[in-house]
């Protein structure tokens, strides 16, 4: 095959493999106010902020997300982040990886946060928690989005389901969470 008949071809392929690929199915909830206490402590009091659950659901995947909550406790010294997510499944399934991508109220990322799941779930409606240590104590206040995905599942046959990178990115960047406005050009000061 000629180089330029193998790029045409490959020129057709890419579009076909990238529209083939996984989509995701995006739901948003609030997920509690951004003005908040623990232990005594009060963080963004004078916010009127929601802290947001956006959830990604992949169609072809075994395991459906249909609720998230991702919030703060204070324990061994130290906070935690608190995870309880609910998911459905069609047929039975031996472990599951929910992961968790934390940004601030700005839009940036701040953590990624990963629960796996190894028992059995019988086809159905199901709850698994997550407790993970606060590495920095400012994130308490920052956080104020959470995007919740299933990695990776293993059926009850063995097979292994896993989320694909590319279209994981492609809905990440359209939840526009970092919103940029633009800076006008003003003349310089003489």
């Amino acid at each position: 095959m000629n180089r330029s008949l193998s790029s045409a071809v490959l020129a057709i392929a890419i579009p076909f493999a990238l529209s083939s690929a996984q989509q995701y199915q995006i739901s948003r909830a609030v997920d509690g106010p951004f003005a908040f206490k623990i232990m005594g402590i009060s963080f963004n009091q004078k916010s009127s902020l929601q802290r947001e659950t956006i959830l990604l659901n992949v169609p072809s995947c075994p395991v459906q997300i249909s609720a998230s909550s991702l919030t703060f406790s204070y324990a061994d010294r130290g906070f935690q982040y608190k995870g309880r997510t609910t998911f459905q499944t069609q047929n039975p399934v031996s472990a599951v990886e929910i992961r968790y991508i934390v940004y601030d109220v700005f839009g940036d990322h701040l953590r990624n946060l990963s629960n796996t799941e190894a028992q059995d779930f019988a086809a159905g409606d199901h709850v698994v928690e997550g407790t993970w240590n606060v590495l920095r104590e400012n994130d308490v206040g920052e956080h104020l989005t959470t995007v919740a995905y299933v990695a990776k599942v293993r059926l009850a046959d063995g097979k292994v389901w896993t989320f694909q990178l590319e279209p994981l990115v492609a809905a990440l960047r359209s939840l526009n969470l970092e919103q940029k406005m633009e800076v006008e050009d003003r003349p310089s000061p003489r």
